[in-house]
């Protein structure tokens, strides 16, 4: 299986100023310089695709054609029927349900995200832009090739994906306020706390409603720390509901009460902004 690409030239240097430009990975440019043919060229004014090496002069306005090779997995189908906030050619939206892990790891090869999304692509590459926590629901991104895989880490990087979470906390919490406040692995090598040794970890939140036990409460993230909004929403005093490692008066048969509501973000081939939005399944 190939993925096929074609960029044109914005200024005069080698191919492969012309590929990192474009957006493409040191990664994916070394794959395109294993095997001869898969960079060729139409030279600007002419009708004929010529093999060329990396190294190769190009000029304002030839046309390069970029053939790369990819190896799709074919991943145990889910159950679980995909639903999709966004997609199309490049990038898919999807809603990832509780209970379900990001990533197909050993313990959760035959029953990750990349199984239900298995039920529409089939034999694919799964490559997620961030990851949610097995129990927190919500959208996630899905690049669905390589170039736009890279281009959307890299607008990850540079905080250009909004990404804002819904929660319910126990207690009635402040109308808004800011968490700023460094994250850490804890000593026991699974929970996560505020320390003055952690990585620097900032929270915006905002009370949507409340009923004087329970509110419902908008999260947004300015940094994308492990568990960040649920150890900054315990720091402050309102654990979330259902989360079994930092509310110590959780339900063990309450599902954890996160989910991701709203994404936007840079479409990473079109002139064009992505948002999607997605309601929580819990209210107070």
């Amino acid at each position: 299986m190939v993925e096929n690409y074609t960029v044109t030239a914005l200024f005069d240097g080698t191919a492969d100023d012309v590929m990192k430009a474009a957006g493409f990975s040191r990664t994916m440019i070394t794959e395109l310089r294993k095997q001869p043919g898969l960079i060729r060229v139409m030279r600007k004014g002419s009708h004929e695709k010529t093999a060329i090496f990396a190294t190769a002069r190009i000029e304002r306005g030839d046309v390069l054609f970029l053939t790369l090779p990819v190896n799709p997995v074919r991943y145990p189908v889910s159950g679980l029927v995909p639903e999709f906030a966004f997609i199309d050619e490049d990038v898919a939206v999807a809603v990832k349900p509780h209970g379900v892990a990001t990533v197909p790891l050993r313990s959760h090869y035959g029953d990750s995200f990349a199984s239900v999304l298995a039920n529409a692509f089939g034999e694919y590459v799964y490559r997620p832009v961030g990851r949610l926590d097995k129990d927190t629901s919500g959208l996630i991104i899905v690049a669905r090739n390589a170039l736009a895989a890279n281009r959307l880490h890299e607008a990850q990087l540079a905080s250009k994906i909004d990404k804002r979470y819904t929660a319910l906390a126990d207690g009635v919490v402040p109308e808004k306020g800011r968490i700023d406040a460094p994250i850490a692995l804890a000593s026991d090598g699974v929970h996560r706390e505020v320390s003055d040794t952690g990585k620097p970890a900032i929270t915006l939140f905002e009370r949507l409603s409340a009923n004087g036990k329970k509110s419902l409460v908008r999260f947004t993230l300015l940094t994308g720390r492990t568990h960040q909004i649920r150890v900054h929403s315990a720091y402050i005093g309102y654990p979330l509901v259902g989360d079994k490692l930092y509310n110590a008066n959780a339900n063990p048969s309450d599902r954890l009460m996160l989910h991701c509501s709203f994404l936007s973000f840079p479409h990473p081939t079109k002139n064009m902004t992505v948002t999607c939005e997605s309601i929580a399944p819990f209210s107070v």
